[in-house]
């Protein structure tokens, strides 16, 4: 699989805190349901490795059914610019009984960067993308298909400058987040 740097402006981009960018877009309404991950370098933004599994839900029992239904991110309200790590991850740690991974506790919401960078409120992967005039590759939400298109308006924002840092943190497994960024999408 193959991400194409466009390195027309590549004398615009800035150094890098990271040498790697982990970009991921779960898939899942009461529970995971996919969860792809590309890999990108960082500092030359080449594509450089990817993983991709479907998840067979383990709690998927009757009211659980019932919160499928009423809708994909389950109640209003949920802070939708941070949903997967924020939210949906640690769900899915519990129900699955295990701990929160130390390396889930912070994070880059792709969003607050593109808000900050560009000055300009993209609600999502398709606005970002209709925005910077970047025709979708893929299926919309098939994981693997959007982590791709994430992981191309990335390439894109870092060759035009773009610094990624991070976003949020958690405080403890179980704790409060800080969102680290003034201007962010709630």
């Amino acid at each position: 699989m193959d991400l194409p740097v466009n390195v027309s402006a590549a004398d615009k981009v800035k150094p890098q805190k990271f040498d790697y960018l982990l970009i991921l877009d779960l898939e899942g309404k009461v529970e995971i349901l996919e969860f792809p991950v590309m890999m990108i370098d960082a500092q030359s933004m080449e594509f450089i490795d990817s993983f991709h599994r479907f998840v067979r839900p383990t709690a998927m029992n009757e009211q659980r059914l019932r919160e499928y239904i009423e809708g994909k991110y389950g109640k209003f309200g949920v802070d939708r610019g941070n949903w997967d790590l924020k939210t949906k991850v640690p769900e899915q740690c519990k129900v699955s009984k295990i701990k929160l991974p130390t390396y889930f506790m912070e994070w880059i919401n792709v969003k607050d960067i593109y808000l900050n960078f560009y000055r300009r409120r993209a609600t999502g992967m398709m606005t970002m993308m209709r925005e910077l005039q970047m025709p979708i590759v893929g299926s919309h939400h098939l994981g693997i298909d959007d982590s791709k298109n994430i992981a191309r308006v990335v390439q894109r924002m870092l060759a035009e400058g773009a610094v990624m840092q991070i976003t949020a943190k958690r405080q403890s497994s179980t704790g409060d987040v800080n969102f680290l960024f003034k201007d962010r999408i709630r």
